[in-house]
């Protein structure tokens, strides 16, 4: 293994020195295979240290068939709030980056915001004319971990935006991703999709290089919410009770399983988003530069 330049700070870690270790994909079309991730000794960030044909794992990639439902309108509900906290008005123009089928796009125009999607993945959101303009608020939730570029993502963004815009980044955080125990940690590393994952301290941080101010802070995913089951811990204890994958999360709830578990399945459904493990983040930036 050569030396690694993190591309996050820039700061080189002897390779006998680095931390690593190979974990399974959490997708079940492909949780036989193992991937190795890279520990930045500077920073903290970890980074997918092979290249990967990242359009045979996009081919059946779970979150093609995410149900909407009550469930996922709470979640929603929850990271509409967060962005209000911030101050989202709702005359601002929108554009959720990466939105993938843009079940969130669908969700705020019901609400009365403004709003646009764009996804290069997504044929009914790809279109690049909405990259022609300007906005007052950009959402990226799950995105800025998947690129292999994560700087040049953020400079799309200023450009993207105008002076005093919200920028909302959701992504993993590398600092509580434990490499000794990369299998406890498998859906949040969510191999081979995940290139470079940001520490918490890194994504506080990066706002800094691209002229933006840290407006807000959450610990959590927006998918941990106050509502009953509808959280981090519980999310992951279900997994647990199937085979483990993601794609568990997409398909039929299997009450039987929940019910044989009765009282840790009421203990991590009621009381699990006490318990988060802060292995997903979201940071809100202020774009401060007129540039």
């Amino acid at each position: 293994m050569t030396d690694l330049k993190c591309n996050i700070c820039g700061e080189f870690t002897a390779a006998a020195a680095a931390e690593s270790s190979a974990v399974h994909s959490n997708v079940r079309a492909f949780k036989d295979e193992s991937f190795v991730y890279v520990r930045c000794g500077s920073c903290g960030s970890l980074h997918a240290r092979d290249e990967v044909d990242l359009g045979h794992y996009y081919a059946q990639y779970p979150f093609h068939n995410l149900p909407v439902d009550w469930r996922l309108h709470a979640m929603y509900a929850n990271y509409l709030k967060r962005l209000q906290e911030s101050g989202l008005k709702r005359e601002d123009r929108v554009l959720d980056y990466g939105c993938g089928g843009g079940h969130f796009v669908t969700y705020l125009r019901e609400r009365g915001y403004n709003v646009q999607g764009f996804d290069e993945y997504s044929p009914k959101f790809g279109d690049r004319a909405v990259l022609a303009e300007r906005y007052d608020c950009i959402v990226s939730q799950d995105v800025l971990e998947h690129v292999p570029a994560p700087h040049a993502l953020l400079e799309e963004f200023s450009r993207l935006t105008k002076p005093d815009a919200l920028i909302a980044l959701g992504t993993p955080n590398a600092a509580a991703l434990d490499l000794k125990r990369p299998e406890s940690f498998a859906h949040a590393i969510h191999a081979p999709y995940h290139r470079h994952i940001l520490s918490e301290t890194a994504l506080k941080q990066i706002g800094d290089k691209h002229g933006w101010q840290l407006a807000r802070f959450y610990p959590t995913m927006y998918t941990n919410t106050s509502v009953p089951f509808l959280n981090e811990r519980f999310y992951l204890y279900y997994t647990t009770l199937t085979d483990g994958t993601l794609d568990s999360m997409m398909e039929d709830v299997r009450a039987g399983a929940l019910i044989l578990r009765l009282p840790q399945t009421l203990f991590w459904g009621l009381f699990g988003g006490l318990f988060s493990r802060h292995t997903d983040v979201m940071a809100m930036f202020r774009r401060q530069n007129a540039s």
